[in-house]
């Protein structure tokens, strides 16, 4: 269970040894603190050295605890104007903090329709948020319109000739709600090394099994549901008892935002390569 070659350097070995004791001996015959705790923006600097075009990554656990900050975090690393990345935003405008400065932050530019209508200064970008315009007064009529425009870019990146990550920021809602599991699961299947998934689930319960059997890398954040923790049975290669103990014991703290508070979480890195885990800390 030890971190991949590239994250261990002496001096990140140094603050490992540091957090572990600092971590108690946990219960259920798991000892958490045998597992290396990396420094968060140490882990984000390193993934792109970790991370292979077309390579899958699924971010689970229960809302707000952080999966969609890390993503965009990770995603910054690895896209690039030759590497474009399109998130599929399905929320209301000013229902998410972190996506409303997710264009800013990873130079991408929001749109409510796919195709782009063509713009020059696209050359430079590293990709679009794909917003569907919600008209809130007809929910059947707002749901058919995103739809339409998820199901249009989905299948345009599948498509692409050029490298492309997707990124499902509500994969729950892409496969079941909008009853695009087809399109969901095509990339996960076939989609390497150009077309790369990535998805953030809220739920482990009525998720296509391909998001936990297809991703090269997985985070999960503390989820203390059983049935979710299930569903980890479906990561190939770990032991999902030893998974599932270690996920409910993360540690979570709660921070201040501008409309109140959110519990964030520490997230359980998986690459299955390895298969390796360690635990990315809050800070």
């Amino acid at each position: 269970m030890a971190l991949p070659e590239q994250l261990r350097s002496p001096r990140l070995r140094q603050r490992h040894e540091s957090a572990r004791h600092e971590r108690p001996r946990q219960r259920n015959n798991v000892d958490i603190a045998t597992l290396d705790v990396v420094p968060r923006q140490e882990f984000v600097r390193e993934f792109s050295h970790n991370y292979s075009q077309g390579s899958h990554v699924t971010m689970l656990g229960p809302t707000q605890r952080g999966k969609t900050t890390l993503c965009f975090e990770l995603l910054g690393q690895v896209i690039t104007p030759d590497h474009k990345c399109v998130i599929l935003s399905g929320k209301p405008p000013s229902r998410d903090d972190v996506m409303e400065g997710a264009a800013k932050q990873l130079n991408l530019r929001v749109i409510d329709e796919w195709p782009p209508t063509y713009s020059i200064r696209d050359r430079k970008r590293n990709g679009y948020v794909l917003r569907p315009h919600q008209t809130m007064k007809d929910l059947e009529a707002d749901e058919v319109n995103i739809r339409k425009q998820f199901k249009a870019a989905m299948m345009a990146n599948y498509a692409s000739k050029k490298p492309v990550i997707t990124v499902c920021d509500e994969a729950f809602q892409v496969q079941n709600n909008l009853k695009l599991r087809d399109e969901y699961e095509a990339p996960l299947m076939r989609g390497a090394p150009i077309n790369a998934q990535w998805s953030l689930l809220q739920r482990g319960r009525f998720s296509s099994y391909l998001a936990y059997d297809a991703p090269d890398h997985i985070f999960i954040a503390m989820d203390p549901d059983v049935s979710n923790q299930k569903r980890y049975s479906e990561i190939g290669g770990v032991d999902p008892k030893l998974v599932a103990t270690i996920v409910s014991e993360l540690r979570t703290k709660t921070v201040k935002t501008k409309k109140g508070g959110r519990t964030i979480s520490e997230f359980l890195y998986i690459n299955r390569s390895g298969p390796e885990m360690c635990i990315v800390s809050m800070d």
